[in-house]
């Protein structure tokens, strides 16, 4: 009894280190996700959703500069994203002229190359210098934090869109806490607020440009045609109208028009009439579980959805990740 009771404490306390290492790396193996490169995926990714929606709407609809240049503004005017809704978008042109801005309107039409952020960096200049000669890039500077009112390091994202010579850019703010997530965890992030970013860029433009039906659904099927996220590209959107009949799907366009309402998948499960009692009853969205081909793989699959009304209009929007 008394050897133990003089147990050496340096093993003890080897041990007790040993121990909390082992737990430490079952809580956050290698593979989860950071809460800082989760921050940077979902700038990255709603970005880049955003820059191939506009660039499609002007290809194929809006053909005027300064018609553009107002649709930018209509789309990005009421979106936030991020936990704290830091998260907003501007749009300036290759010459660096501000074209549309999510929190300062008042920044639009203003020169921009030779501004300088509070250390004297040219933050400008290197976003123009990324679409320039890459098309996108990351730039790192330091920028009013609209959630706390002052100026902290933000990590901007830009991406080009090509056809009027602008790009679009947004970024996170300061040193994001020690949270990690499975991969799955991160994803089902992402693509919720890459939903809540398309749903309320797509409810602006559709109140206040298009009164007609068949162009609400011409310009909602360009906003999300060429869209595609995660590194397999299974990620993608589709909507739906408050009966059932699918608006505009990224994938299978043979389901553009049809009435969903009675569609089960093969659990049995009312796939669109349960996604659409979501919509209508959950404000800030929701997710659902069900079975569902993935374009990835060719295959039906388990797939977690989140949907969202589309404000100011009785569609809803979605999109989600393949769990197998």
């Amino acid at each position: 009894m008394k050897s133990l009771l003089h147990f050496p404490i340096g093993y003890l306390t080897l041990i007790l280190i040993l121990l909390m290492a082992c737990k430490k790396e079952e809580t956050t193996p290698g593979d989860w996700v950071s809460q800082y490169n989760l921050d940077k995926s979902i700038v990255e990714v709603v970005t880049t959703n955003v820059a191939t929606g506009f660039e499609t709407v002007f290809q194929e609809a809006i053909t005027d500069s300064s018609q553009q240049a107002d649709f930018c503004q209509t789309f990005i005017g009421p979106v936030r994203f991020l936990g704290d809704e830091s998260g907003y978008f501007f749009v300036e042109s290759y010459k660096a002229w501000m074209v549309a801005h999510g929190d300062s309107p008042s920044l639009i039409g203003t020169y921009r190359m030779d501004v300088q952020d509070v250390n004297g960096k040219y933050y400008v200049r290197d976003m123009v210098n990324s679409i320039l000669y890459t098309g996108f890039g990351y730039v790192e500077y330091y920028f009013n934090n609209p959630a706390t009112g002052l100026p902290e390091r933000k990590i901007g994202f830009v991406k080009s869109i090509a056809t009027p010579q602008f790009f679009i850019g947004s970024g996170f703010y300061g040193n994001p806490p020690a949270v990690y997530y499975t991969p799955n965890e991160a994803n089902m992030k992402i693509a919720e607020q890459a939903t809540i970013v398309m749903a309320n860029g797509a409810g602006s433009v559709l109140s206040n440009y298009y009164a007609d039906t068949n162009d609400r659904v011409a310009c909602v099927r360009q906003l999300i045609d060429h869209v595609r996220f995660f590194d397999d590209q299974s990620g993608y959107f589709f909507v739906y109208d408050f009966n059932c009949n699918n608006v505009a799907h990224a994938i299978q366009k043979n389901l553009q028009g049809q009435n969903l309402y009675n569609y089960q998948d093969s659990k049995g499960n009312y796939v669109i009439r349960e996604l659409l009692a979501i919509a209508r009853n959950q404000p800030s969205g929701g997710t659902y579980e069900y079975w569902w081909n993935n374009p990835v793989s060719g295959k039906e699959e388990p797939k977690l959805a989140f949907v969202i009304k589309i404000p100011g209009i009785d569609y809803f929007i979605g999109s989600g990740i393949y769990l197998e």
